[in-house]
């Protein structure tokens, strides 16, 4: 039986960062093969549960979960660009807009299962859950994430705070500590994914 980084190199030229059409398709191919993530589904009423499948240098891919009232907060991705796959159940994306007479603005686009869609690192949306039934979702950055912004009102209007991959994944995550071992022949590139073990 093939293991995900196996999948992924199949379909990923490694020490390459892959461009947003190609984290789009790569986001819906995975969120279509539920062989590499189906077991680690869990929606949690308390919090938004996520767990890391794969990372190298080069690409970072999640799963998520959603409940009710579960939201990221308005964020950024620093110098990564992204793609989401909403697997089941429905997301809402949140994102500032400029009006015809200049003024900003907040729009919401939702996004049902089997809706795929893709971002640079400077653009700033938040992804909530739009009630329902669970939402799971599939999500891709290139290069990994190693910062991202988080966006709160503050003195003056919004403020952006930078936050490492290590805040992020101590923010309540329900991820184990990941520590893949490295093959040289293969780049940066973890042997196993991520959390394998748990």
């Amino acid at each position: 039986m093939i293991d995900l980084p196996d999948w992924i190199y199949q379909r990923v030229e490694a020490g390459e960062n892959l461009l947003r059409p190609q984290l789009a398709a790569l986001a819906v191919a995975l969120g279509n093969d539920g062989r590499f993530w189906a077991d680690r589904v869990r929606h949690d009423p308390n919090t938004r549960y996520f767990n890391q499948l794969y990372r190298d240098v080069n690409l970072d891919v999640w799963l998520i979960c959603w409940l009710d009232a579960q939201d990221t907060g308005y964020h950024d991705h620093d110098l990564s660009s992204g793609a989401v796959f909403v697997v089941e159940g429905s997301l809402c994306e949140d994102y500032f807009y400029r009006d015809a007479a200049g003024w900003i603005d907040v729009r919401t686009r939702e996004r049902p299962a089997g809706d795929v869609f893709d971002f640079d690192g400077s653009s700033i949306h938040g992804l909530r859950h739009a009630g329902g039934p669970p939402a799971t979702s599939i999500h891709v950055y290139s290069p990994a994430l190693w910062r991202m912004g988080y966006y709160e009102p503050g003195e003056g209007g919004m403020r952006r705070t930078s936050i490492t991959y290590a805040d992020e994944m101590n923010l309540g995550a329900s991820l184990p500590p990941t520590k893949p071992e490295l093959n040289p022949s293969q780049g940066a590139r973890p042997l196993e994914p991520a959390g394998a073990a748990d």
